[in-house]
């Protein structure tokens, strides 16, 4: 069931967003381009005790940010937008790699990998697809909603 109802959902995704890892970035640098290869987000990490990656739109004014959890024995990073708290991503325990989102009722399912993830809302309908883009010196995903 799970097979039908992503390729139902896959049809109707027509807009895609690409996040290309700079190189040579210390603390980690990525551009979010859309399907026209303009960019519009950028997302610059930044030293800390926790992993903290701000988020900038094409005019270089701040929109949210991920941060990891200071005291959480698997990662957890907690998302803000406009500073105000708007959900976590929860790394799970188990035989299988899973991450738990809190945000708006979503889940997230992927593979053992860690490299392909489905987006689902609170109905369990597909409402996003990440996939790695290989063969790149540096990390780069393809998100199609």
């Amino acid at each position: 069931m799970y097979e039908h109802t992503a390729r139902r959902y896959t049809e109707c995704m027509t807009h895609s967003l690409y996040i290309k890892q700079k190189l040579f970035s210390l603390w980690g640098r990525y551009t979010v381009e859309n399907a026209a290869g303009q960019v519009v987000y950028t997302v610059q990490g930044e030293p800390s005790l926790t992993r903290r990656q701000k988020i900038f739109d094409d005019s270089g004014h701040q929109v949210g940010e991920l941060h990891k959890a200071l005291l959480s024995w698997l990662d957890r990073f907690e998302i803000s937008i406009h500073g105000r708290p708007a959900g976590t991503i929860q790394q799970k325990f188990g035989f299988r790699p899973k991450l738990e989102l809190d945000y708006f009722g979503w889940q997230v399912r992927g593979d053992i990998w860690g490299w392909n993830y489905d987006v689902q809302d609170s109905r369990g309908a597909v409402i996003a697809r990440i996939r790695k883009e290989l063969w790149h010196l540096t990390d780069h995903y393809a998100i199609h909603y």
